[in-house]
């Protein structure tokens, strides 16, 4: 991924980005039948200084110019105050890449930079509205880890709901001749089927664990996520089919050889919770092949990580493997035993916590 940076917007760059927003948003508003056209622009306007009163220099908002080494490639605008006055939750109001850059994935680039910022000014969290008729955009958000927090949703009351609603894609190029959405549209769908079969590949790893069915379908479906996924070009949903093929190969088959290579790949092409979980079976791997400082780096990277993140059963289950090492290693346990402990039970991760205890009693 091109590695993109923020800085504040000039004076001129700042005033020509109203005039684009308020079009852009206004037009957004009439496109979801929230506003009348009519006088569309200058209530998007008014909107816009009644949250930016100081312009740029407005305290607690970020406006932000986008960068690919010296050129402007897109903007950014930020609140660090939710809106709703969600807690040390930042809001993301505006996201942009300029015409002549798209279609080289700045996008998610773009969207890291303004996370970066952020939370390097003390945001936990970052929260975005999206039109449900922007296509484009609800992909970017959903495969950048953002979740749906809440959902309004809009029926016409005056007519008979349809039998057949044609994709947007479909109606532009069946009804008006323009192919130019038909590519985007198969790419979202080949995502969400990836999506779908990796779901279904961890059903089934689960009633493996449970012993509560079959699970002959996993790795047929783990191999047509990654396929899927890579024919999208979707680099982080691969790593994350990765990382599950490893670990079917690893839990499933109890074969280290074959997993690694999978965890490798998935550890330098994945999200960071994606990263954690294949260093953490990387470290289960060198444990078990008896080479336990190895062992001990690749779980606290990974616990590292899951802190940042905030995954506590995560951590948890890590600190399981790094209890029986820091015994082999001769060192005291006491602390890592309490904190999994607390961690488990506070989750309700019983199957966690029932490994804590054995590798408590183990290593008493």
């Amino acid at each position: 991924m091109t590695e993109v940076t923020v800085r504040q917007m000039t004076v001129s760059e700042y005033d020509e980005w109203q005039h684009d927003l308020a079009t852009d948003y206004a037009e957004e508003q009439v496109t979801a039948g929230n506003w009348p056209s009519e006088g569309a622009y200058e209530r998007a306007r008014e909107g816009n200084a009644a949250l930016l009163p100081q312009g740029a220099a407005t305290d607690g908002m970020l406006t932000l110019i986008g960068m690919v080494d010296d050129e402007p490639i897109g903007r950014l605008w930020i609140g660090l105050t939710h809106p709703r006055g969600v807690p040390d939750c930042a809001f993301l109001y505006d996201i942009e890449v300029s015409a002549e850059h798209r279609g080289r994935g700045l996008g998610r680039a773009l969207l890291a930079a303004g996370e970066v910022a952020a939370r390097d000014r003390g945001a936990h969290a970052l929260e975005l509205n999206v039109f449900g008729a922007n296509p484009t955009a609800n992909d970017l958000y959903r495969t950048s880890g953002y979740q749906v927090v809440t959902q309004h949703m809009r029926k016409d009351l005056r007519r008979p709901a349809p039998r057949f609603v044609p994709s947007a894609a479909y109606r532009q190029a069946a009804f008006a001749g323009d192919p130019s959405a038909l590519a985007g549209a198969d790419r979202r769908l080949t995502v969400q089927e990836a999506e779908t079969c990796l779901d279904r590949a961890k059903l089934a790893h689960a009633r493996f664990l449970t012993g509560s069915g079959d699970h002959d379908e996993e790795l047929p479906l783990l191999d047509r996520a990654v396929a899927l996924f890579r024919r999208a070009g979707d680099v982080t949903g691969e790593a994350e089919a990765l990382c599950w093929t490893g670990i079917f190969h690893q839990v499933v088959r109890q074969d280290d050889t074959e997993a690694v290579p999978f965890y490798r790949q998935a550890a330098e092409r994945g999200d960071p919770l994606t990263r954690s979980f294949a260093l953490r079976h990387l470290g289960v791997a060198e444990h078990r092949a008896g080479n336990l400082t190895a062992a001990r780096e690749l779980l606290e990277e990974s616990t590292a990580i899951r802190r940042e993140h905030d995954f506590p059963i995560g951590i948890a289950a890590n600190l399981v493997g790094l209890i029986y090492i820091a015994a082999a290693e001769g060192r005291d346990t006491t602390e890592m035993i309490t904190e999994a402990r607390a961690l488990a039970t506070a989750a309700g991760a019983t199957s966690v916590l029932a490994e804590v205890e054995e590798a408590a009693q183990a290593t008493s």
